[in-house]
């Protein structure tokens, strides 16, 4: 992923050009020293101070042609919300208030001029008020500069400012139609691109075809190629079957390509009986998944784009399902029809790619890698829409275990337990209206998640 793109926005007290002109050099050295740690942390594409309105008006439009992921602003030193307000409001830049400063702590010969060069908390609040006033989302991270737990929380919100900017650049390609009745993941996908961002592109399953007919043989031969140094492949997949699968992953990469889709989702009924597609592209999938592509099973745009998302702000991402709990072991059964992250299974052994029946018999079977996935940490997130179409940003975290099954599986699973009873969890999740569908990320995320629908302007519930 490229790096993030930061616009930094000083401001200070435009009187104080005439009461105290012997800072106003301090200020500025202040400023490029601020950028300087930004710019650790991205590319600082425009840095600026500013001490009145019609400078601000000029520095904020600098960074929108800049195409900045976040506007960063700093106050100096004090300065009146004012100058800064009416523009901040305007843009469509993520704002993130950096309340940074020089001064580690006050002691008892704390000067007039440290007091002087540190006292820009009074702006920041000035400025909070008015964006909260206008109902302008923003970030906000306080603290000295040189504090590892404060540089922590600055890199979670630039994460978080950038999670509008690769919002608003997704692309999720709906193949067919979405699964018939299934209403917990139905959206409004206007409002999905108003107020979240992503654009939805219907493709018809006319134009997988068109690529399919197009892969040449060798290039067939490539890919089966790449799936033997990747897979441990079963002796039981015929030839034809996987040649026929990689055609048709072949024939998925390059409409993705084609489309500029960075998300992708499907109903496998749309492949059952398809004329011109005998079979579902279910390695084809698995691959755009493990490429970090965004997925989601049965037509679900909603958590194919929040699964693109979440793999670019954290590395790796896997649609996944609660499929049966086990009370007696307070654990929880996840498992799907064929789709997983194969980049997120455990090192060894390789996934084993298996050939599946696909009903009904007209059919050609399916070709999908099985494995275990690697335990530890981690945090499950979903998205939904509440009674007035607001987006909710659902999460909790969980232990992936190291429990596994003696029958074997025809699609990858994973057992979770988190703290307390499973039945507990469960209760949570339905009554805080969760879908059936979630994505995983490693690690505890839910502090970083909760930076994220902020900025997203989403509802955020933490079970």
């Amino acid at each position: 992923m490229t790096p993030c793109r930061i616009s930094l926005l000083g401001l200070c007290l435009d009187l104080y050009h005439t009461m105290i002109p012997e800072y106003i050099p301090v200020y500025q050295e202040n400023l490029e020293r601020y950028g300087a740690i930004l710019g650790q942390r991205g590319m600082l594409v425009s840095r600026r101070l500013c001490f009145r309105r019609d400078e601000v008006d000029a520095a904020v439009s600098d960074a929108e042609a800049a195409d900045a992921d976040v506007l960063v602003i700093v106050y100096l030193a004090y300065a009146p919300s004012m100058i800064a307000l009416p523009r901040l409001v305007r843009t469509h830049l993520p704002l993130l208030i950096w309340n940074v400063q020089n001064l580690a702590g006050i002691t008892p010969d704390f000067s007039a001029r440290q007091r002087i060069e540190n006292h820009a908390i009074q702006g920041h609040q000035d400025l909070c008020n008015g964006l909260v006033r206008a109902r302008r989302p923003f970030g906000l991270a306080s603290g000295h500069n040189a504090d590892p737990r404060h540089l922590a929380a600055l890199d979670d919100w630039l994460a978080a400012c950038r999670a509008v900017s690769l919002s608003r650049k997704l692309r999720v390609g709906l193949l067919g139609r979405p699964f018939p009745g299934m209403g917990d993941f139905g959206v409004d996908e206007t409002l999905m691109a108003l107020r979240w961002g992503p654009d939805v592109v219907d493709i018809p399953m006319a134009d997988l075809a068109a690529h399919f007919e197009a892969i040449a043989p060798s290039a067939v031969d490539a890919e089966i190629a790449d799936d033997h140094a990747r897979f441990d492949i079963d002796p039981a997949v015929e030839p034809e079957h996987h040649r026929y699968s990689a055609r048709l992953a072949l024939a998925l990469r390059r409409l993705a390509a084609e489309r500029n889709l960075h998300a992708f989702t499907t109903n496998f009924g749309s492949f059952v009986n398809c004329p011109s597609i005998q079979t579902a592209p279910f390695l084809g999938i698995n691959h755009l998944i493990a490429a970090n592509h965004g997925y989601a099973g049965e037509g679900n745009v909603t958590i194919a784009a929040l699964d693109a998302l979440l793999g670019r702000l954290f590395g790796q991402s896997n649609f996944c399902e609660m499929f049966t709990p086990d009370y007696a072991n307070d654990r929880l059964f996840f498992y799907h029809m064929a789709e997983g992250n194969y980049a997120m299974a455990r090192p060894a052994p390789p996934p084993r790619l298996i050939q599946v029946p696909f009903f009904p018999d007209s059919c050609r079977p399916y070709l999908t890698p099985v494995y275990r996935y690697e335990p530890g940490p981690s945090t499950f997130v979903n998205l939904t829409t509440d009674a007035e179409e607001r987006f909710r940003l659902i999460a909790f975290e969980a232990d992936v275990t190291d429990d596994g099954l003696d029958e074997p599986m025809t699609a990858p699973y994973f057992f979770i337990r988190a703290a307390g009873r499973v039945g507990d969890l469960i209760d949570a999740y339905g009554m805080a209206g969760g879908t059936h569908h979630l994505c995983r990320i490693r690690g505890r995320r839910s502090d970083q998640l909760a930076r994220i629908a902020r900025m997203l302007g989403m509802d955020w519930v933490r079970l």
